[in-house]
């Protein structure tokens, strides 16, 4: 429930830290803002709040032009919601198949949303789907027909009539004047509640490149991508005045855009308060000295689990550059070549990481790998074929590990690895990882694994933050 007192106090005081958190409707202009808004502070009696920006949309009120709600950095998700969302997208908007997906029943969804968001997910979706078409209109050259596209509409009449009665104007309109590109990318706005360092977040993934996928400067990151038979390219970069990442997209489907925009917020970990993970993790010393020098530093995901899984099997027991040397030779022996990038200056990239279809069966023969890492990948693949639904589950980090231990060549190092980049699980911890080991060591004492996991358990449940912070503790000192 919201503290209406703190809301007012925020609303007037244009506090920064709320922004996100909840919104402002006025009852006699019919519009919500977000608690930042520039525009004059209407008179408490006028104002009602809300949780979210898709409630307040749901109950009649219109989005503000000046603040943009629907760019308000989102807040962190309870763990089942999360999921719930993440599989509702990846499944193409079908809340049947998100429910098979996660072993669980439509009544249960229903009953989380109502209980978390005070709406049925079916509303909270269509208000989503609602607000990114918003946002699209309003902040970027897309075709309205690829907007209506994008936001999960699955007809351009249909689209316009929900426009319509929503907003009560046509998408035409709420475009205005703003011209229609001629071309087929898109950039959007991706914001983020500060602080965030995004020269250590390139610096990080610049170290692990695939240069036949990836292109990573000082300033951007590039890769193509893959989804079912959309195939494209995302380009991502700083805002130069703004708390937000610019994410540029170029798809040969653009009904794919917002499980695309998903992926690329949890792969830069976009949805973290890294105030409320500080304040538990600086109670250890070492941790808080980590902190205090690199508040920005947050937890690294990836693009795609199948193809994390994979560098996660080459990476075990070698070193970051000889795992991604692997990691590109199979990409370039395996993987479909890229015809053509669209018009962007970074071209380097040539290759989409292989799918599991095509990894299936092959020899792995000229990559430099031994018999046993070999098998390993052959077993992993294998298995991920028949059992991809196990990462959507939301089994618990120790679940998991008891899950896929079993496997040959699976160690609870490379599971927890998977968990902690992979599936960006805040609780994964890595406790075997050498790096780690080398960080706690005192007085060249080595500490046993116990003893690191006894200590890891009050890091719940942000442990792979805590171990994103000892690896960097290692980092060389510029």
């Amino acid at each position: 429930m919201l503290n209406i007192e703190v809301c007012e106090n925020a609303r007037l005081s244009r506090d920064a830290r709320f922004d996100g958190k909840f919104f402002t409707a006025v009852i006699t202009t019919g519009i919500f803002c977000r608690p930042v808004c520039p525009a004059r502070p209407p008179k408490p009696e006028n104002v009602t709040y809300y949780e979210s920006a898709e409630l307040a949309q749901q109950s009649g009120f219109r989005p503000c032009k000046r603040c943009f709600p629907q760019l308000a950095p989102n807040i962190p998700l309870p763990r089942k919601i999360k999921q719930i969302t993440h599989a509702y997208y990846e499944n193409n908007y079908s809340l049947q198949a998100c429910a098979k997906q996660l072993a669980i029943s439509e009544r249960q969804i229903r009953r989380t949303f109502v209980q978390y968001y005070g709406l049925p997910p079916s509303e909270f979706f269509h208000q989503q789907r609602l607000l990114l078409a918003h946002k699209l209109l309003v902040s970027t050259p897309l075709s309205i027909t690829n907007v209506a596209f994008a936001a999960g509409f699955n007809s351009i009449r249909r689209f316009n009539e929900v426009i319509l009665q929503t907003y009560q104007t046509t998408p035409s309109n709420i475009r205005g004047n703003k011209s229609t590109s001629v071309d087929s990318q898109v950039t959007i706005l991706l914001p983020y509640k500060a602080p965030f360092d995004w020269p250590l977040m390139l610096s990080f993934f610049r170290s692990r490149k695939m240069s036949n996928i990836e292109d990573i400067s000082t300033a951007h990151y590039f890769r193509t991508v893959e989804l079912d038979a959309c195939r494209g390219w995302i380009k991502v970069t700083h805002h130069e005045n703004k708390n937000a990442l610019n994410l540029t997209v170029e798809l040969t489907d653009y009904s794919y855009l917002h499980q695309v925009i998903a992926r690329v917020r949890r792969m830069f970990d976009l949805d973290a308060d890294m105030q409320i993970i500080h304040q538990h993790l600086t109670k250890h010393p070492k941790l808080a000295t980590i902190i205090e020098q690199f508040p920005g530093l947050r937890l690294p995901g990836c693009w795609d689990i199948f193809e994390f899984s994979i560098r996660a099997i080459l990476g075990q027991q070698i070193s970051v550059k000889g795992a991604t040397t692997l990691a590109q030779r199979i990409a370039e022996k395996y993987g479909d070549s890229v015809e053509n990038l669209g018009s962007t200056e970074a071209t380097k990239p040539s290759k989409y990481f292989p799918s599991v279809t095509a990894l299936i069966d092959v020899d792995y023969q000229d990559i430099g790998l031994t018999r046993s890492r070999i098998a390993t990948l052959q077993t992993w693949v294998a298995y991920f074929q028949h059992h991809e639904s196990i990462f959507a589950k939301g089994l618990t980090i120790e679940e998991l590990e008891a899950a896929l231990t079993k496997l040959k060549g699976i160690g609870p190092w490379t599971v927890n690895y998977i968990g902690m980049r992979g599936l960006s699980d805040p609780d994964a911890f890595p406790s075997a990882d050498l790096g780690i080991i080398k960080a706690l060591t005192y007085d060249e004492i080595k500490p046993k694994n116990k003893n690191i996991l006894a200590l890891a358990e009050s890091w719940r449940p942000w442990r792979a933050y805590a171990a994103i912070y000892l690896w960097q503790s290692l980092a060389p000192k510029t």
